[in-house]
């Protein structure tokens, strides 16, 4: 897995070259994908520290997207973006799983930050070089994608509130 690669997923052209360019200049890597099936066949050939894709799309919608990945990579961080966000949709959204939900138009500081933490929980580095929590996994040494993604899943639980 490349640190800090980013899989942007919307079928809006110019949204996805501005939020690409965002990311850029701000030291990740981008892949972009125009649909939500071009991102589970970018997917299918290699995995990203984090996907932010479009709620709203043609064919496979954010979260059938958040779904699809979810079923094949549980622990990898999915940021949804609308435009027609609500918080009954976000609350049921994050219930489900989804890493982060922003509202279009998005602070652009607020998605660096939320894709920062996503990066992190990846097992990744931020666009920084820093690894911003710390050095948890510093014994841990795997090539498997398999062992990734109980990493992942143990560090989406250690960081989670406890349920009382």
């Amino acid at each position: 897995m490349q640190n800090g690669e980013i899989l942007l997923v919307d079928d809006d052209p110019d949204l996805l070259k501005l939020i690409s360019l965002r990311l850029t200049s701000a030291g990740y890597r981008v892949r972009s994908a125009d649909s939500g099936e071009t991102a589970l066949a970018a997917l299918a050939v290699a995995r990203p520290a984090a996907v932010i894709t479009d709620l709203r799309m043609p064919g496979i919608d954010g979260l059938q997207l958040f779904a699809a990945i979810h079923r094949q990579h549980p622990a990898l961080p999915v940021i949804i973006l609308t435009a027609h966000g609500t918080i009954p949709d976000a609350v049921s959204a994050t219930q489900r799983g989804v890493f982060g939900f922003l509202t279009k138009p998005f602070d652009s500081q607020e998605l660096l930050q939320k894709v920062a933490a996503a990066v992190s929980l990846s097992g990744g580095e931020s666009a920084t070089g820093q690894d911003p929590a710390g050095e948890w996994r510093s014994g841990l040494i795997t090539r498997s994608p398999r062992m990734e993604d109980v990493l992942r899943q143990a560090r989406l639980v250690a960081d989670s509130e406890p349920a009382c």
